[in-house]
């Protein structure tokens, strides 16, 4: 399950450039965390010795996964940044105890709170907190871990490696930091090997800016400014929903639509209704700030980052919600015309001094530096498991992401499949959306309106 071992030794790999991006973006305002809120069906009897076992199951499958491990850079920022394998990690470092009788609200001010506590890369990067004393019935599981690491797919992988289902591997051996003078030898070597790669990929680049010149393709729909387009906060509030699969798939299906045209249309229904109450509603539709991932598992590996930014619009400025969702389609089928574009650009091997260039690019920014970005929302539908999934022998009854922000953003509905449920998770700047549970709510309402006319 491991990544593939480097030119640079074993146990050392190097950060692609859109690896590294995740590190460069990162803020005080803006963590770059991909988490998940997990509800364990644990008894009151169980409860005692709960963190201990959890920590101990979790130990032992570690190795399997991508997570041992800590980040370097090159001396002098000639080549990439390297993640270097570690044996073991200090368990007091990544594993919390929260034993405070948290009821749902307290759980999920917890996970806000958490969600902006970054995490150090010259460590293992995740953590974990492990609450066994919540005054509902069950048990929780708060996992994080770095974007730089794993894509939302990734993380699931991770999820299921740590679970029962999952053998538990050997232990793997450290990986070590290559000697300075070894390094710039081996990466002066790979440079001259790769310049017909880079020449290769600047004629890419221009075939690509040419084609968008062109006027074949569309131009995207452009990011509205609004009152809520202030650089990100440094806080959260976050709250989750759950609906059955069949339920959400028979209406997108009744409505000739897919999962995922369903939920951006519940969104922009949820938002619209909500910039409304604000006085905020422009005239031209919200956009969105999502994902694709292009991996293909033999040729990129499981971990890390492959994916390609669409932005398809929520038809916020139509009230009806058929012509809603039909926009929306619409908007999508443009979006995915232009993924080809857009995965052309992915496979840019490093330059010499690269790592180094991309850090004085974004030395300068801050949390949404007064630019609004593309997306003025996050919309994410992640493939999850299809089966029911345990950890230290209890069953996940939950699975609910705990997204992250980016910068200028102020919502971010993120759902993924756990068994027969679709889990949704709601993050929002409380500095912009003040009640999230009633943005959530209206999601729910979405939904009951959708179903009402596929009727």
């Amino acid at each position: 399950m491991r990544q593939a071992v480097d030119d640079l030794g074993p146990g050392v790999r190097r950060l692609r450039p859109d690896d590294h991006f995740m590190v460069l973006t990162e803020t005080a305002a803006t963590p770059m965390h991909v988490g998940a809120l997990l509800l364990l069906d644990v008894t009151d009897s169980d409860r005692p010795g709960l963190f201990e076992c959890v920590r101990e199951h979790i130990l032992a499958r570690l190795p399997a996964t991508p997570l041992l491990a800590a980040l370097h850079a090159a001396p002098d920022g000639y080549d990439s940044d390297v993640w270097v394998d570690v044996a073991a990690c200090d368990p007091a470092r990544h594993f919390n105890q929260v034993s405070a009788p948290l009821d749902r609200d307290g759980l999920h001010g917890f996970i806000a709170d958490a969600v902006m506590q970054r995490l150090d890369l010259r460590l293992p990067p995740f953590s974990i907190h492990v609450f066994d004393a919540l005054s509902m019935p069950g048990a929780a599981l708060y996992l994080k871990v770095h974007h730089a690491l794993v894509d939302g797919i990734g993380f699931q992988t991770i999820i299921a490696l740590l679970g029962d289902a999952a053998a538990v591997p050997p232990p793997h051996a450290a990986g070590h930091l290559p000697d300075p003078g070894f390094w710039h030898d081996v990466a002066t070597a790979r440079f001259a090997a790769s310049a017909g790669q880079r020449a290769e990929r600047q004629f890419a680049v221009r075939a690509v800016l040419d084609t968008l010149k062109s006027g074949v393709v569309p131009p995207r729909t452009p990011t509205p400014v609004l009152k809520l387009s202030a650089p990100t906060s440094t806080r959260r509030a976050y709250t989750v929903r759950s609906f059955a699969f069949d339920r959400f798939r028979n209406c997108a299906k009744a409505l000739s639509a897919t999962i995922n045209d369903l939920l951006l249309a519940l969104a922009g229904t949820a938002v619209r209704e909500t910039l409304l109450a604000l006085d905020d509603l422009p005239v031209t539709p919200i956009t969105v700030n999502s994902a694709r991932s292009t991996r293909d598992v033999v040729r990129h590996g499981q971990f890390g980052n492959r994916i390609v930014a669409i932005h398809p619009h929520l038809a916020t400025d139509l009230p009806d919600p058929m012509a809603r969702l039909r926009a929306i389609q619409a908007s999508m089928i443009a979006e995915r015309a232009r993924t080809h574009l857009d995965e052309a650009l992915l496979d840019a091997p490093e330059v010499p001094f690269g790592a180094r260039d991309r850090r004085a690019k974004f030395a300068a920014r801050t949390a949404g530096g007064g630019t609004v970005l593309p997306g003025n929302v996050t919309v994410s539908n992640v493939p999850g498991p299809d089966s029911e999934q345990y950890m230290a022998g209890y069953r996940i009854r939950a699975n609910y992401p705990a997204p992250l922000l980016g910068a200028g953003r102020f919502i971010n509905f993120t759902m993924r499949r756990n068994a027969g449920r679709f889990d949704l998770g709601v993050m929002v700047d409380p500095d912009k959306i003040a009640d999230v549970e009633a943005l959530a709510d209206r999601l729910v309402a979405a939904l009951v309106l959708y179903e009402g006319l596929a009727a």
